[in-house]
């Protein structure tokens, strides 16, 4: 596979205008890249990422394209190749090397999405995160988010940058909480706890309704099955991140792998 540098100068001038035009977090961090911004915690400083997890993100696909860097994180890898698609998408007047060298980038982050072995060492990380988490929050009220495995791994059909979270409230040990849930629901997947808001000016109930009202005037879609519940919604954790930074709330999380 050719690298980044390795092509013809209108191939890498197409992508770089690409990049830098792209009207998404991806472009902004692309130009404050430019402007010699490169760590994640600069790049959530000024403003064009919710956390540096989300930071992350966007430096790893930047990074696969430029660098010939590639994320050994399944979830960091799938996160990439979408945004690569989105790329190619909306830059269908690219010439043909530099469509190529994308679909090539593309291919090799799908590698690690798909590896078996990598998603299987990165499930035991953010299940061992996750119950550092729950034992942090004990004794704890709050709102919590929580998925399971294969709802982390699986967009929605009609939005691949959204999954479903579970958003609920307690006024008790959330992972009790969850573990409760799970013994009388029969989950069939131990469920991952991502992250817990706190507040000291706004009590669980209402940070409850603050996430639900926003999100469902975002569109973002709540389950609507007879027995699904209606605390499951289709949306992503940078979305909730930043409605917690919005109103100032503690954001208690687990660490996922970001590269």
């Amino acid at each position: 596979m050719s690298s980044f540098d390795e092509l013809s100068g209108g191939a890498r001038d197409q992508i770089t205008e690409a990049l830098r035009s792209n009207d998404g977090r991806l472009g902004e961090v692309f130009r404050l890249r430019e402007e010699g911004v490169f760590t994640s915690a600069d790049v959530v400083a000024r403003g064009a990422a919710a956390n540096q997890g989300a930071a992350g993100n966007l430096r790893a696909t930047i990074r696969s394209i430029v660098e010939d860097f590639v994320p050994q994180s399944p979830a960091v890898a799938t996160i990439a190749g979408r945004s690569i698609g989105g790329l190619l998408r909306a830059n269908a007047e690219l010439g043909e090397e530099a469509r190529a060298f994308l679909f090539e980038v593309r291919t090799r982050l799908d590698n690690v999405a798909h590896s078996e072995e990598a998603i299987a060492e990165e499930d035991s990380q953010i299940a061992s995160s996750s119950e550092v988490l729950e034992r942090n929050v004990e004794n704890q009220s709050g709102v919590y988010v929580y998925t399971l495995p294969t709802y982390f791994r699986t967009p929605k059909k009609t939005d691949p940058d959204r999954f479903l979270y579970k958003i609920g409230k307690t006024d008790r040990f959330v992972g009790a909480r969850i573990k409760d849930q799970q013994r009388l629901t029969g989950l069939p997947e131990d469920p991952w706890l991502l992250r817990v808001y706190r507040s000291e000016a706004l009590s669980p109930s209402e940070i409850e309704k603050l996430f639900h009202d926003l999100l469902g005037s975002a569109g973002h879609s709540r389950g609507t099955g007879r027995y699904s519940g209606t605390e499951w919604f289709a949306t992503n954790l940078d979305f909730l991140d930043a409605i917690a930074n919005a109103f100032g709330l503690e954001v208690q999380e687990t660490e996922i792998p970001e590269e």
